[in-house]
């Protein structure tokens, strides 16, 4: 239930009353003077939208609106159980009206994200993995990307292109805190942990999918119907966020530019991703839509165009990363690769497995990416040599061992260990 305070002129009385019982709403309480009756209305979350557009008609009204979950309580006391257990999502009204309220506050986005990319250049020079986790706690995308998508969802164009400039803000303000710690903490080479994370996973589309729809979710539903707190929410949406706007300054420094453009990759599929999840959530479950809004409509074309840039935009971003291995599918195909080296070392029957893996590099061998296949084995015919025995399964591998990606320059790296 939500809690209206509505002043009106006098006159109204019977009408408020009757439409308060039309929508349900509960233990209204009303103040009659000379110059105006005050109503204190409780109504459940899912009329509070209908009922302000039946009273919309009486002229100088003036309404409160407080967004907080309110128990009512009404005879017979043997049904209290039953009237406080039925919770509702927000309103589409104070759904929008607190994503508008979300929108201030530029000195502590600049703050926090300077914060943020500070705290994970740290994480990524040191390969310290919880300084990541904090910069993800701190990072303010999720606040504009979650604006982006309601503007989008309400059909308003003003506070799509405000909540646009302020998450491009937070990234720049993140990339130039990451690129002047660099410059006065040099670096010759990408960390361990920097090379991991400028990989990119085919699947990379799925987290954003996921976070915008976590995140929309928990924007509509009352407060007492959330079982994930708002700042769990928003580590999920800023979590492959912060580490690629660090990683982008250390890769500008050192003009990395697979490392740069594999960053941005991520960053922009992000915000396309969290914007088609979130609005869809908006439209269909939050019922925000582009006539909606009681006090400022929205047009449908922005609603329309916009999702359809978003859609081509990651259609054109997915045809980009599979059409151009391994550049963008890093992550993916250590995997895969892996488990290629995993089937094939099988077939040798003269070597027991120890241990395998494949991992990308950064360096380029003749234009192409070098990646290493390591594997640890121990022989079981003693009559061979360790180094006849590591040249057979290398020259096993070089025959049988082939991909679809004809851009990898394979290494290979085979470590005989005895018993």
């Amino acid at each position: 239930m939500r809690q209206l305070i509505l002043k009106v002129p006098p006159g109204n009385k019977e009408k408020i009353l009757n439409t308060v019982k039309a929508y349900d709403g509960k233990n209204t309480i009303t103040v009659p003077n000379k110059e105006h009756d005050v109503f204190i209305i409780f109504l459940p979350n899912r009329t509070v939208d209908n009922f302000l557009r039946d009273v919309n008609d009486i002229e100088k009204k003036e309404i409160s609106l407080i967004p907080r979950g309110v128990i009512t309580l009404y005879p017979p006391p043997s049904e209290a159980p039953d009237q406080v257990e039925d919770v509702q999502s927000k309103s589409s009204l104070e759904i929008y009206l607190g994503g508008i309220q979300s929108v201030g506050s530029l000195f502590g986005l600049i703050g926090y994200a300077f914060a943020a990319g500070v705290i994970v250049w740290v994480g990524l020079y040191t390969t310290t993995v919880y300084l990541l986790v904090a910069a993800m706690l701190i990072a303010p995308f999720a606040g504009p990307a979650m604006n982006a998508a309601l503007a989008t969802a309400a059909g308003k164009f003003s506070l799509l292109k405000s909540s646009l400039k302020r998450y491009g803000l937070a990234i720049s303000i993140g990339i130039i805190a990451s690129f002047l710690l660099t410059v006065i903490f040099p670096l010759t080479t990408l960390t361990p942990l920097m090379v991991e994370v400028s990989h990119v996973s085919k699947v990379a589309l799925f987290l954003p999918l996921i976070s915008g729809f976590a995140g929309a979710i928990n924007i509509c539903q009352s407060e007492r119907d959330s079982l994930v707190s708002g700042a769990a929410v928003g580590i999920l949406v800023a979590a492959s966020l912060a580490p690629p706007v660090g990683l982008i300054g250390a890769g500008l420094y050192l003009m990395d530019w697979e490392v740069v453009f594999s960053s941005l990759f991520r960053i922009i599929l992000q915000l396309l991703g969290i914007h088609l999840a979130a609005t869809l959530v908006f439209y269909f479950y939050g019922k925000v839509s582009p006539d909606g809004i009681r006090f400022l409509q929205g047009k449908s074309a922005t609603l329309w165009v916009t999702s359809l840039v978003v859609i081509l935009s990651i259609g054109g971003m997915m045809f980009w990363q599979f059409s151009q291995p391994p550049f963008l599918r890093k992550a993916s195909m250590n995997t895969e690769l892996t488990e290629a080296l995993d089937a094939e070392l099988k077939k040798l029957e003269y070597i027991e497995i120890i241990n395998k893996n494949v991992s990308f590099t950064n360096t380029r061998i003749n234009s192409q990416t070098a990646v290493n296949f390591q594997a640890s084995v121990l022989p079981k015919d003693t009559t061979l040599s360790p180094e006849v025995l590591k040249n057979n399964i290398i020259r096993h591998l070089k025959r049988n061992l082939t991909f679809p990606e004809k851009n990898i320059y394979k290494v290979y790296s085979i470590n005989v260990v005895s018993d």
